[in-house]
């Protein structure tokens, strides 16, 4: 009996190994492959075991002169959505960005693998901290059970040295939710010595440890009550830089639209202002991160309210314009 579950567990994997809709396998050839991984099958046995697998919740199915897994728990166009994404993100090292696409392609076959790798090679920039899955499961595991978490923050100076923030010294905070924001990945947390949200880039944290000391409640230093919204809290936090949230009034030319919507959500209020600009109202928190965004669309957007945001907006520009002009 035990051979037999071994049998038809390595009958799934050539399945899934080696056989997609364009790649199929016949009898012979299953049987060839069974043996040659070192167990004894007769041809006819193969028919009786692909039904059995069948049975069982598989998706195998013969066309033409073979046989083929049709379904898998994850679709191509999934698998390729999840591996662009992996190559893409900036937070995981190369070592690791390799290994977590190889785990990925192994939900394919073989033959669309490869296919899937010479078209996800995207390059960039990629972080040098191979603690980041220790990093994040520590974090992850702080936040369920509601506990504080410490650590060391490093910072890269102009020397391409990594320098541990205060000397050394451990940061202890409350965290509340991991966010992906701008291609970086963040933890949102409470400081003891403030009252309100702060940040930290995961891939500049190490040593994690996670306290005994229960983690202040979110409520005593944000806007949520029973639960943290992720969602809305970065969408108010352009560029994850801290600040206070204030309420904008935008004039912005119509062809920047999308960008509007793709940074402040597809919910926000907008009115129409003449023929070629349109007033936003949105919430955001008022920040460096802010003011960069507004700067990559020069004259196409316009602070109208408050008058402070405005002033700052007029002051940066000034402060700009002034180092080409000495």
């Amino acid at each position: 009996m035990p051979s037999t579950k071994i049998k038809l567990l390595e009958l799934l994997r050539i399945f899934e190994e080696l056989t997609d809709e364009e790649h199929r396998l016949n009898a012979a050839e299953l049987t060839a492959l069974i043996n040659r991984r070192g167990l004894k099958v007769e041809r006819k046995a193969i028919y009786r075991d692909i039904a059995a697998l069948n049975q069982s919740g598989a998706d195998i199915v013969k066309s033409g002169t073979g046989y083929y897994l049709a379904s898998r728990k994850f679709e191509d166009a999934e698998i390729k959505l999840l591996l662009d994404a992996v190559q893409a993100a900036s937070f995981i090292t190369e070592r690791k960005t390799e290994k977590l696409s190889q785990k990925l392609l192994g939900l394919t076959s073989r033959y669309r693998a490869a296919s899937m790798i010479n078209a996800s090679k995207i390059g960039g920039i990629k972080c040098e901290n191979e603690e980041i899955y220790y990093v994040i499961d520590a974090v992850n595991r702080a936040i369920a059970a509601s506990r504080q978490v410490s650590f060391q923050y490093f910072k890269t100076d102009p020397d391409h040295n990594d320098v541990v923030q205060r000397q050394g010294g451990r940061y202890v905070v409350s965290p509340y939710a991991m966010v992906w924001m701008q291609d970086r990945y963040y933890l949102v947390c409470n400081m003891p010595s403030r009252e309100d949200l702060t940040h930290f880039r995961l891939d500049r944290m190490k040593s994690v440890t996670v306290e005994r000391t229960p983690s202040r409640h979110f409520s005593e230093v944000s806007e949520y009550i029973r639960t943290f919204d992720v969602s809305h809290y970065a969408k108010k936090c352009l560029n994850m830089y801290g600040g206070t949230v204030q309420r904008l009034t935008l004039r912005c030319e119509n062809e920047i639209a999308s960008e509007i919507f793709d940074r402040f959500g597809q919910d926000t209020v907008t009115k129409r202002d003449g023929e070629d600009h349109f007033l936003a109202y949105v919430q955001a928190a008022v920040s460096t991160g802010l003011f960069a965004f507004f700067s990559q669309f020069g004259t196409q957007i316009e602070v109208v309210s408050p008058l402070n945001v405005r002033e700052s907006v007029k002051q940066r520009l000034k402060d700009a314009l002034s180092l080409y002009e000495a």
